[in-house]
């Protein structure tokens, strides 16, 4: 989907995919869902099929209602030749407008007193998912995996709940701490236990 057969037009190529077990019944993570839902938003925010105008009008509705009023100067989003936004990968920004967007998540989706996104929504984010309690709405929680049993950050709270990117990138809210820690790196997969345990000892020096 990234770099062969779908990097035209991401969403399409998802879509094709067939279903491998009827919706609901099986959890697992799926980069191509997102972006299905990226193409969703497009198709909500514009009616068009033109790829200049689905990724203008995407990109205009996530920099005048999120970035900007959350201050994520530096965030940059890349699109699909199709004017997808590439859902699940491949939004840049630097660690302390991460740190922006986790406190976003933390203070319930409210920035200097205005609520950006309803509360709720982040509440349903940060709920565990009925084929996954280690999994919310595209939102890791810190709860026993369906695959593995183990908590994604060791020792840490059951509250936390993080963003996840490719090989160790972190955006972690442990809300009772009041904290946001960013982990901007790369790390191969097999080695990122004890990068996750020294995150979860990091939120454990805050007291609640």
């Amino acid at each position: 989907m990234l770099f062969l057969d779908g990097r035209d037009d991401m969403a399409a190529w998802a879509e094709a995919q067939p279903l491998e077990s009827e919706p609901g019944r099986h959890w697992e993570y799926s980069t191509a869902t997102s972006v299905i839902l990226a193409d969703i938003a497009a198709r909500a925010l514009t009616p068009s099929s033109d790829p200049v105008l689905r990724r203008n009008a995407v990109a205009d509705y996530l920099r005048s209602r999120l970035f900007e009023p959350i201050g994520m100067k530096s965030a940059l989003c890349e699109f699909d030749r199709s004017g997808t936004l590439i859902g699940g990968s491949l939004i840049h920004a630097t660690a302390r407008d991460w740190a922006k967007f986790g406190e976003f998540l933390r203070n319930g989706g409210a920035v200097k007193g205005a609520q950006l996104v309803p509360r709720a929504w982040i509440q349903f984010m940060a709920s565990p998912n009925p084929r996954n309690p280690g999994y919310g709405a595209q939102t890791w929680l810190n709860r026993p995996q369906a695959d593995s049993g183990k908590a994604e950050f060791p020792g840490a709270p059951r509250d936390v709940f993080a963003a996840q990117g490719h090989l160790g990138q972190y955006v972690v809210v442990a809300p009772r701490q009041k904290l946001t820690v960013v982990r901007l790196g790369r790390t191969d997969e097999d080695k990122l236990l004890p990068v996750r345990e020294r995150i979860a000892r990091i939120i454990a020096l805050y007291a609640p």
